[in-house]
C-alpha cells in the first residue's frame, strides 16, 4: 500500500506535465466507457419498461387463442386453424376446475368511438363477461363494471379505457354520458384506471361490453380468447397441462393429431425480453471492444513512448535502490490512472445525455429535420429512461477502465523494470 501512493505522486506529476497527449491518449478508453455506461442505462431503462409492460399480461394466467404469440408456428397454418367460439368456451369452461377464472374475451380493431362531434379512429372493443373486472384486480378508476345480468341480457353499456376517457371526456364527466360504437348507443357506467406504459398502450385504447351485446353488433366471425387464471403463479405450469387436455377434448382431438390452438402466456414476452437484450447487448459489447482494442493500442504505445523517455531517471531510480517491482508499479499506476481518466471523461459525458436526454434528443432531431431525415415536430418518449446513471453501470466502468489500465501498461512497465541501470544512466 505504501508503495502504491509513492507510486501515485510521480504518475499524476507525469500525466500533467503531458496534459494534451494525455487526453488524446484516452480517448479509445473514453469511447469505450461512453459505451458500456450508455448501453447499461438504455437497457436498465428498456428492462424496467418491459416489465411494467408486460406485467399487464400476469403471470398467472394463460390466453387460449387460436394463435401461437411465440411466431415459433407458421402463421398461414394458424390462419387455416378453427376459431373458439362460445360454445368451446362454455364447455372449457365446465371441465376447467384447476382454474380461479375462467373469462371469455373477443376483441374487434380500428373501430369507431363517437361521442358527439368527437369520434376516435382505431380504437379497440372488447366483448367480455362481468368476471373479467375480478380477473384483472377489480380496480376501478370511476362508476362499476357492468354485471352478470347485464351481460345475459345484452344491455347497451360500456366501461371505457384510460385513453378513450381522456380524448372524448377531457373534463372527466363520462358516467352517464352515451356514446356510439358502431352506430349503436351506449350508457357509460365506468372507466378503467391506467394500465398501459410506452410500450403498450392498446389496453387503455380498448372500451369494454358484454360479449352477448358484443356478438350481436359484429355477428359472430370475431373469435374467442379464453383467459385461464390460476389459483397463484406456481400452479400456472401444472394449469397449462390440463388446459391442453380440456381444449383438446373440447375440439375432439384424436391423439396423433397437432394442437390446433394456441396457449399463450406472458413467459413467451419475456423469451422476447431476452432476445432483445441479448442483441443490444451484442451490439454495444462489439463497438465497446472495438473502442477498447484501439484505446488500448493508444495507451500502450504512449507508455512505450514514456519510458523511453525517462529512461535515465528509471536508472537513477534504479541506482539508488529502487527494485524491479516498485518501477513496474509506477509504470502500471500511470497506464491505470491514465484509463481512469478517460473513464471519468465517459462518464461525464453519459451523466450529461442521462440529466438533459429531452434536451439532447430534441437538438438531434432538430439537427436531423434541417437535413431531411427526420420531421421537425417528431416526438420521443423517452420516460422509460432514468435522469441519472445507475450505481452499479459506475462500478462496472471503474472495474473495465482498471483492467484495460494493467492490460496496456504491464508490456511497457515490464520492459522499464528490466532495464539495467548503467545503460540507463548513459541514455540521451
Amino acid at each position: 500500500m505504501v508503495q502504491l501512493r509513492e507510486n501515485i505522486r510521480p504518475a499524476f506529476r507525469a500525466l500533467a506535465a503531458n496534459k494534451m497527449r494525455a487526453t488524446l491518449t484516452t480517448l479509445g478508453v473514453v469511447i469505450g466507457i461512453f459505451f458500456v455506461l450508455l448501453m447499461g442505462w438504455v437497457l436498465n431503462g428498456l428492462d424496467q419498461a418491459f416489465t411494467q409492460s408486460f406485467a399487464f399480461f400476469g403471470d398467472d394466467i394463460l390466453y387460449i387463442d387460436k394463435y401461437d404469440w411465440s411466431g415459433q408456428t407458421d402463421w398461414m397454418s394458424q390462419r387455416n386453424r378453427p376459431k373458439i367460439d362460445m360454445l368451446q368456451y362454455d364447455r372449457f369452461k365446465e371441465r376447467m376446475l384447476g382454474a380461479e377464472y375462467v373469462v371469455p374475451t373477443a376483441d374487434r380493431f380500428s373501430s369507431d368511438v363517437r361521442y358527439g362531434d368527437l369520434q376516435l379512429q382505431g380504437t379497440m372493443v372488447y366483448g367480455t363477461t362481468s368476471e373479467y373486472r375480478d380477473m384483472y384486480s377489480g380496480v376501478m378508476a370511476e362508476g362499476r363494471f357492468f354485471t352478470e345480468a347485464e351481460n345475459d341480457l345484452g344491455t347497451n353499456v360500456v366501461v371505457l379505457g384510460h385513453n378513450v376517457h381522456e380524448n372524448l371526456f377531457p373534463k372527466g364527466d363520462a358516467l352517464g354520458r352515451t356514446i356510439r360504437i358502431k352506430g349503436q348507443p351506449f350508457t357509460v357506467i365506468g372507466v378503467m384506471p391506467k394500465r398501459g406504459t410506452m410500450l403498450v398502450d392498446f389496453i387503455d385504447n380498448m372500451s369494454l361490453i358484454p360479449i352477448k351485446r358484443f356478438f350481436n353488433i359484429y355477428g359472430p366471425r370475431p373469435g374467442v380468447t379464453i383467459n385461464v387464471k390460476a389459483k397463484s403463479p406456481e400452479e400456472l405450469e401444472n394449469m397449462k397441462y390440463e388446459a391442453i387436455g380440456v381444449m383438446r377434448a373440447v375440439r375432439s382431438l384424436a391423439p396423433e393429431d397437432d394442437d390446433n390452438f394456441g396457449v399463450n402466456s406472458q413467459e413467451m414476452f419475456s423469451q422476447f425480453i431476452d432476445i432483445t437484450r441479448g442483441v443490444v447487448w451484442g451490439i454495444g459489447l462489439f463497438m465497446t471492444g472495438l473502442a477498447f482494442l484501439v484505446g488500448s493500442i493508444g495507451i500502450m504505445n504512449i507508455m512505450f513512448v514514456s519510458v523511453a523517455e525517462r529512461t535515465k531517471e528509471i536508472g537513477l531510480r534504479k541506482a539508488v535502490g529502487a527494485t524491479r517491482s516498485r518501477i513496474l508499479l509506477q509504470f502500471l499506476v500511470e497506464s491505470i490512472l491514465l484509463c481512469l481518466f478517460g473513464a471519468m471523461i465517459g462518464l461525464v459525458l453519459t451523466s450529461l445525455i442521462a440529466g438533459f436526454k429531452d434536451q439532447v434528443v430534441s437538438g438531434l432531431i432538430s439537427l436531423l429535420s434541417l437535413v431531411g431525415l427526420a420531421e421537425a415536430d417528431t416526438t420521443v418518449n423517452l420516460s422509460f429512461l432514468s435522469s441519472t446513471i445507475p450505481a452499479t453501470q459506475i462500478l462496472i466502468a471503474v472495474v473495465v477502465a482498471v483492467v484495460v489500465g494493467v492490460m496496456a501498461g504491464i508490456i511497457p512497465a515490464f520492459r522499464a523494470s528490466r532495464l539495467d541501470p548503467v545503460e540507463a544512466l548513459r541514455a540521451e
